[in-house]
């Protein structure tokens, strides 16, 4: 090494430090995979993401869940002429259940709009301001890169719209029904709710691969969320291939009844179509110019 390339390095030690990167040796289409998951984990858990993200969907979910089972039913009992409204916000299912159904729901409709914003950035704003171009002229393989902020993305959506959420729901459910929720059909319905997370991170990630502005990466996101929302009521087909009825296939599995075939499939091409958009966004990704 030449003394002139000396403040070069020094820089580029400054800047690693700055986004969370430390030195690191090896090769491999996953080298760097751990210095960069670090990293990425760490914009979620070591700033205060954390605790917005927390507030927002502490609020959303469980504050809801939290006015249908103990808020409606004391002003019902204040003014009687509610009692219809409280009475008919879980559709005549036991609470213990409907509050359940309600959070299943929210959490794959709202939780599917979450997604979709937390994770329209992480590949879009890499590009544009040529940190992406920078980390991967380093021990970062490509494929790394991609991996690592779909997992990290994944945790969180996991941890903040599915899991803390999820256990508060169990403890608001006991409190109001003096009622357990069986954990494991619950966990099994969160999974589901997770697939369906899981999906729109990977499509939103693809598309952040795929075009170079916002723009189209939220376009076609909820183009594709709200269109199938749409379309599934005049082509009920389409529920065989896309994630369009998942907030039914978690409330199904949560109940411990069988699935029919239509749910099946769906779970299954949900599964296939979310590796395929990861499969596309690390071939685009290993071609493109940064």
């Amino acid at each position: 090494m030449t003394v002139q390339s000396h403040p070069q390095v020094t820089r580029d030690l400054r800047l690693a430090v700055r986004q969370g990167l430390l030195p690191a040796r090896g090769g491999g289409w996953l080298a760097g995979f751990g210095n960069m998951l670090a990293k990425e984990m760490g914009e979620w858990f070591r700033t205060r993401r954390w605790l917005w993200q927390l507030l927002i969907w502490l609020t959303i979910l469980d504050g809801f869940i939290a006015l249908v089972l103990f808020g409606l039913p004391a002003l019902a009992s204040i003014y009687p002429e509610l009692k219809p409204t409280a009475e008919g916000m879980f559709a005549g299912l036991p609470p213990e259940v409907g509050a359940v159904m309600h959070f299943f729901s929210m959490v794959i409709m709202t939780g599917t709009i979450g997604a979709i914003i937390v994770a329209q950035d992480e590949i879009i704003q890499e590009k544009l301001a040529g940190t992406a171009a920078w980390i991967i002229s380093k021990p970062v393989a490509r494929p790394a890169f991609i991996l690592a902020k779909l997992l990290s993305n994944t945790i969180g959506v996991l941890v903040f719209i599915v899991a803390v959420p999820g256990l508060i729901i169990l403890g608001e459910v006991f409190l109001a029904t003096h009622k357990l929720v069986p954990l494991l059909p619950f966990l099994a319905g969160a999974g589901v709710a997770l697939l369906t997370l899981f999906f729109y991170v990977s499509l939103v990630i693809m598309l952040g691969v795929l075009f170079e502005s916002r723009g189209p990466v939220l376009g076609i996101a909820f183009g594709f969320l709200w269109g199938g929302m749409i379309l599934r009521n005049f082509f009920p087909w389409i529920l065989y291939v896309l994630p369009y009825g998942m907030e039914g296939i978690a409330l199904t599995v949560e109940q411990g009844m069988p699935l029919p075939a239509m749910y099946v499939s769906e779970l299954i091409s949900t599964t296939v179509l979310s590796i395929v958009f990861i499969l596309v966004a690390l071939w685009r990704f290993q071609h493109i110019e940064l």
